[in-house]
């Protein structure tokens, strides 16, 4: 589902040197079944559009995955800020259900109607990739942690004639371990729903906070 906020809402979830360009967000539930090495899982994320020197990507406030194999990988290699879920995807009458449920609550539900065939040039991924803030504790005491700022170039390719586009909502239930509902929709854009293929290299460290 794509949405617009508030723009101040986007510069609250964004930790420095990124900088909020605009006030679009991205709420993503996806289902990964074969080609990966993981195993399958699913997995949700909330992304909002960032710039960094001049170099324009998302940055992930908040990723979920319901298996510790791609919350382990993921954490360590990119440094995405992975937490365990239950994430559910379910198709129901003309619409599909996407939801994710933590510690009681409801942190996103969305739903999408898919009406009509489109293409992957209506979503609106920075063409750059993602940003991720890794975060590894020091293990003595009084040694600072290892931060650093990533820019990952994945890449996203819809299935031919597997992606549609149609109406959407999303709502956030309040949670303040997951404030999800810091993002709360303002206009919805559209929702997409469909299949496709997902290719994650490795990221580029473009800013080390220890220096």
């Amino acid at each position: 589902v794509v949405y617009e906020t508030d723009i101040e809402n986007v510069r609250r979830v964004v930790p420095e040197p990124l900088e909020a360009r605009t006030n679009i967000v991205i709420a993503w539930i996806s289902e990964f079944e074969l080609g990966t090495t993981q195993g399958g899982f699913k997995e949700a994320a909330i992304y909002v559009q960032v710039e960094h020197d001049g170099v324009e990507g998302d940055y992930e406030p908040f990723l979920y995955v319901n298996s510790h194999l791609p919350l382990t990988g993921g954490r360590e290699i990119w440094g995405f800020q992975k937490k365990m879920a239950e994430i559910g995807l379910h198709h129901e009458y003309e619409a599909v259900r996407g939801q994710v449920d933590r510690l009681g609550h409801q942190i996103i539900k969305m739903l999408v109607v898919p009406e009509d065939q489109t293409t992957m040039e209506e979503v609106p991924w920075s063409e750059n990739g993602v940003y991720s803030l890794k975060y590894i504790p020091g293990a003595e005491e009084g040694e600072p942690p290892l931060r650093q700022l990533v820019l990952t170039p994945g890449e996203f390719t819809a299935q031919e004639e597997k992606l549609f586009g149609g109406r959407a909502s999303i709502t956030y239930e309040r949670s303040e371990i997951d404030p999800t509902y810091l993002l709360k929709p303002k206009r919805i854009i559209k929702g997409f729903f469909g299949q496709g293929d997902l290719y994650l290299p490795l990221g580029k460290i473009v800013h080390r906070y220890e220096e």
